[in-house]
């Protein structure tokens, strides 16, 4: 007789349970690698006023 045996079902909670352990710890190292070792500066420039509104008064004048 050939019975399929399915694993007990506390086996399977069990590998699910430290399936999402392990997904959850790796999401978070990664987040801790990218917080701590991030190397991305963005270039950084002064600020121009010679465009736009920048020099236009926020209080109307009656001409």
């Amino acid at each position: 007789m050939n019975e399929k045996k399915e694993p007990k079902l506390w086996v399977t909670v069990l590998k699910l349970v430290l399936g999402a352990v392990v997904f959850i710890a790796l999401i978070g190292l990664g987040l801790y690698y990218t917080a701590k070792f991030n190397t991305y500066s963005p270039g950084v420039e002064e600020p121009t006023n010679s465009w736009g509104i920048t020099k236009d008064s926020p209080i109307r004048s009656n001409r």
